[in-house]
């Protein structure tokens, strides 16, 4: 299994959401169902820990997703490249969005908005024919608002 990687917010959460658990005080009672357990802290930092890193969370404008890489060039006429392939992509698909993003020294055209790499997949065989060599890339700037459709 490929480990995931994390951001370094992410992980200084996850550092001070486990701290302040080994810290706090907690009470676990057992609930009115068989086999599971409930487990409550006591600790007032924890809860309103919680609430500040959900508030964050909902604030994000970009979430972790995937995007398809239809284009990546570096030549002298990659910029030029680049945009004849968001032009070809948006006349084969117009629901979808399509990308140029410049990191020197390449121009690279990516398309869509998936949460998951299973969504991706589809559309992935859709435009094998029209771009044999994409793929499937993961992107952290992947738009928050295309996900709550």
């Amino acid at each position: 299994m490929k480990p995931t990687s994390l951001t370094a917010k992410t992980m200084l959460r996850l550092f001070v959401l486990a701290l302040a658990a080994m810290t706090s005080t907690a009470s676990f009672c057992q609930t009115a169902k068989p086999g599971r357990m409930e487990v409550k802290f006591s600790a007032p930092s924890l809860d309103s820990l919680m609430v500040s890193s959900a508030r964050s969370d909902k604030n994000l404008a970009t979430l972790d997703g995937f995007r398809i890489q239809i284009y990546s060039g570096s030549s002298a006429s990659a910029k030029d490249e680049a945009m004849k392939a968001q032009s070809k992509f948006q006349n084969i698909n117009t629901t979808d969005n399509a990308y140029v993003i410049y990191t020197a020294p390449f121009w690279r055209v990516r398309v869509g908005d998936f949460r998951y790499r299973t969504e991706a997949m589809a559309t992935l065989e859709k435009l094998k024919g029209t771009f044999p060599g994409c793929y499937i890339v993961k992107d952290n700037t992947v738009r928050k608002a295309a996900f709550q459709k």
